[in-house]
């Protein structure tokens, strides 16, 4: 009777993935914003970017404190809208960088329903509005976390090297979605079998494994934890492996998805590495010099 029950689960799944399209699982959006800027204590002002299509996307600039070290354009996960994923990286700008993260369409502020090619539109125009409305050449670095890393990835290989970005975060993410799914699958009792046909539902037409190598004079900082639940730590490594140099890899003990930034310790190491910028060191490294050690005030 649970073998039966299974199948059916298995058959409804297929089905249901057959007729809705598998890319709208990848992305989960709230509209609600929560009063981060309250709770977190920092102030923002709201800017919108015009996509190639005409959707209008919403997002935040949080201006740096004190003198300007550069700029980070900030595209973050598949989950919620930009009011949650900002506690992840406001705390820059008291650093002395600029941020400017987005909601992709279908989250927070931006109309629309997303899709993986979609929400590479929605990306690139916060990335160009970055550089339209840029005064001066300090260096502009995307950090793109989980999904926003594979958009993020997949977003400097098509930019033509004049526009590329002085540096790219690569956080947490995945380096194919059939993988991914696959792992989740596996993961599954009721679906363990079944991981491989249904994994073939999704396309890998944005696979940052496809893309990355395409990336050239950018340096690449990946960041990874070796407890990720979610992602396995093997993407991150995958994708290192296929990323021209100059880069580096740090590897976080701190268990979770994107908990790494929970560690103080983490933020003042990745403010030491952003102030070194292009130079890329270790974690461990990434202070060791006089001047960049007391990074705290």
């Amino acid at each position: 009777m649970q073998l039966i029950k299974a199948l059916i689960a298995v058959i409804y799944m297929v089905a249901v993935l057959g007729l809705s399209g598998c890319e709208s699982l990848f992305f989960w959006p709230s509209k609600q914003l929560v009063p981060s800027p309250e709770v977190l204590k920092f102030t923002k002002e709201d800017k919108f970017f015009t996509a190639q299509d005409g959707t209008l996307i919403h997002g935040w600039q949080i201006a740096a404190q004190g003198e300007k070290q550069g700029t980070i354009y900030f595209l973050h996960g598949n989950a919620q809208n930009l009011s949650y994923h900002v506690a992840n990286v406001f705390w820059l700008a008291e650093k002395g960088w600029e941020i400017v993260i987005i909601d992709y369409r279908g989250y927070g502020r931006t109309a629309g329903d997303p899709d993986f090619a979609k929400v590479q539109q929605d990306a690139l125009a916060g990335y160009l509005g970055v550089l339209e409305s840029r005064q001066d050449q300090k260096p502009v670095i995307v950090w793109g976390q989980s999904l926003g890393a594979s958009i993020a990835i997949n977003m400097v290989a098509e930019l033509p090297a004049a526009q590329r970005p002085q540096g790219l975060i690569v956080d947490s993410t995945f380096s194919s979605h059939q993988k991914i799914v696959r792992e989740t699958l596996g993961n599954f009792w009721l679906t363990y079998l079944f991981q491989y046909p249904l994994s073939w539902f999704f396309t890998d037409d944005y696979a940052p494994e496809q893309a990355i190598a395409r990336i050239d004079n950018v340096p690449f900082l990946f960041v990874h934890s070796v407890q990720d639940p979610v992602i396995d730590i093997s993407h991150a490594q995958t994708l290192y492996q296929l990323a021209h140099d100059p880069k580096q890899l740090w590897v976080s003990p701190v268990p979770g998805h994107i908990a790494a930034w929970n560690d103080e310790v983490w933020r003042d190491h990745l403010v030491c590495q952003l102030n070194r910028w292009p130079q890329l060191n270790t974690q461990e490294a990434a202070c060791e010099d006089a001047g960049l050690a007391a990074v705290k005030e």
